[in-house]
């Protein structure tokens, strides 16, 4: 398997875990770096005391949120590599280094412009934000999309891969189990939404504290996160025809 190791970066809070992972592929002379990570110089000295004067050949990145692209630009001028994301990487490019071969693959759903990257040979899948190693990843209205995210879960799934190298927390050793479990979540997620609203009809904001209430108590950040994501669960449903949406009030149709 080829040589991978991870940079932390110290941007832990409720949205990050313990930070956004920085992971750093192959042997010198040069490697591949997946999401820099936030625009920080802390973070800056730790990659490059990581590479250990190893060349970067290629910046890769999973999406355009900060905490992942915010470091591309200033690493790559270091190195003279260039920054490579979607849509100049699209869906199936390889991306070839020395020994490295990583496939593009368009997954959706977290964020629209969302990467994740294949090596067929080690079976192994950096999954950005698509797949986290604890918890579950966000999907809020109105840049989430819970249909094409259910989508990029059930491809992903179906290479089987054996590892997963996550944007945030650890690698996970169970890929399959942890692909399922995020499937069955976000399926979950969207029952309670259908049978909160066979109890009645409620607009966006008495939904989220009805469904989520319990989970994320008063705190008023969780709570604005949690409604976009129901948002997110809206939309989808109102587009296949299960939710209508009155001048604000969701109900079943």
């Amino acid at each position: 398997m080829a040589t991978v190791r991870r940079v932390r970066a110290k941007n832990g809070g409720p949205f990050t875990g313990p930070g956004t992972n920085t992971w750093l592929l192959g042997d010198p002379p040069a490697g591949i770096v997946i999401d820099p990570g936030p625009d920080d110089d802390e973070h800056l000295s730790a990659i490059q005391r990581a590479l250990g004067g190893m060349a970067v050949g290629a910046v890769l990145v999973t999406h355009s949120h900060a905490d992942h692209l915010g470091l591309a630009d200033r690493l790559a001028a270091l190195h003279l590599a260039r920054v490579t994301r979607y849509p100049e990487l699209s869906d199936g490019d390889v991306v070839r280094l020395g020994g490295l071969n990583l496939t593009a693959l368009h997954t959706p759903g977290h964020a629209a412009d969302h990467l994740a990257f294949w090596m067929p040979d080690d079976r192994v899948l950096f999954t950005g934000d698509l797949i986290l190693g604890r918890g579950s990843s966000m999907v809020t209205y109105p840049e989430g999309d819970v249909a094409a995210y259910l989508r990029s879960l059930e491809r992903v799934a179906a290479l089987q891969p054996r590892m997963l190298f996550p944007g945030h927390w650890d690698p996970v050793l169970e890929a399959g189990a942890k692909i399922r479990e995020y499937q069955e979540h976000r399926l979950g997620r969207e029952r309670q939404v259908i049978d909160e609203l066979g109890e009645g009809p409620g607009t966006a904001k008495e939904l989220t504290r009805r469904i989520y209430g319990a989970e994320v108590g008063q705190q008023e950040a969780l709570l604005g996160a949690a409604e976009m994501t129901l948002r997110a669960h809206l939309r989808k449903l109102i587009e296949e025809g299960m939710v209508a949406d009155r001048e604000g009030v969701y109900a079943l149709t």
